[in-house]
């Protein structure tokens, strides 16, 4: 979750708020974008039959893991505390609990909390959300720093540890084989497109399973999160509210989360669990965003790039 100062972001707000009503615009920042520079076009015909969730297996084994390409090599006690030290790259490092503390400490051994993910990489810490059997959904400033200035992160740096639970990784750990994201951040920082994948070097989603996706207009609906807050040690926490606001491209609820939790699936059930959106800000500035932590809509352009990321080789 990122705390956005309206000095440095004013003029990308001004921007946002005279192109927010051409649809022109807001389709060319979803223009998908890759650290490799593969292009993965947008699905334009992407269906809720693709974006359905799976539970994975009922049981699974290590070897099962390793046959996905999912490394289980124990972790250094050592290796455990550098983990436990590193931070959301894009945090203030103030806590964003409004009200009482309703967080709930999750166990990962059952689906779907195993199918929540830590990404470590290069400049801190982030949390995802297996979708696929190799990609996970994350925030766009957990794969690339943001803006025409900003980079993306060393693809190489990053291990993705589905269903961490504090010093034991029982499913393992993958590392990246590339990063995704869209102009709308990667050119221009726009929050309302902080979105984006990682495709992973192994299939681990076929053992643990992965969420479906929606882009259903979510009013009232009902919103989970959980990840891996910093002042947690990497262990998986939840909350819940509703959906308070739903804006043009995001989505505003009263969820308690904390730095770490960039990149978290906003999600309800369904029949299963379903993504509505994707968490990336505290509190800042004025109105909603003052009031409530949001995150990206899971919108038309949002469902498509995601699929498509899915569905990519």
């Amino acid at each position: 979750m990122k705390h956005v100062s309206f000095v440095v972001r004013g003029l990308v707000a001004a921007v946002a708020l005279t192109f927010a009503s051409n649809p022109a615009y807001a389709q060319s920042n979803h223009e998908a974008v890759s650290n490799d520079g593969s292009v993965v076009a947008a699905e334009s015909a992407a269906t809720a039959a693709s974006a359905r969730p799976s539970s994975g297996k009922s049981r699974i084994t290590t070897a099962e893991l390793s046959a996905e390409g999912v490394s289980v090599a124990s972790e250094s006690a050592a290796r455990f505390s550098r983990l436990k030290a590193l931070r959301d790259p894009a945090e203030s490092g103030q806590e964003v609990i409004i009200g009482p503390d309703t967080r709930e400490r999750l166990y990962t051994t059952t689906y779907p909390s195993r199918a929540k993910v830590l990404i470590t990489f290069s400049a801190g810490r982030c949390s995802g959300t297996m979708i696929g059997p190799n990609t996970v959904a994350t925030a766009g400033h957990c794969v690339h720093s943001g803006g025409a200035a900003g980079a993306w992160y060393s693809v190489a740096s990053f291990r993705i540890y589905p269903g961490r639970n504090g010093a034991s990784s029982p499913y393992g750990v993958c590392t990246a084989r590339s990063l995704h994201s869209v102009t709308g951040w990667t050119k221009s920082a726009n929050e309302e497109y902080d979105y984006g994948a990682i495709k992973l070097n192994c299939t681990v989603g076929n053992t643990v399973g992965w969420f479906g996706i929606t882009s259903a207009t979510p009013t009232n609906f009902p919103s989970i999160i959980g990840g891996y807050p910093g002042d947690k040690p990497l262990t998986q926490w939840t909350s819940s509210d509703r959906i308070r606001v739903v804006g043009t491209r995001q989505v505003f609820y009263l969820n308690d989360t904390l730095d770490g939790q960039s990149g978290s699936a906003v999600w309800y059930d369904r029949s299963g669990p379903y993504i509505i959106g994707i968490h990336t800000y505290r509190t800042h500035d004025a109105g909603s965003h003052a009031l409530y932590n949001h995150g990206v809509r899971i919108t038309t352009g949002v469902f498509n790039n995601l699929v498509a990321w899915k569905n990519a080789p």
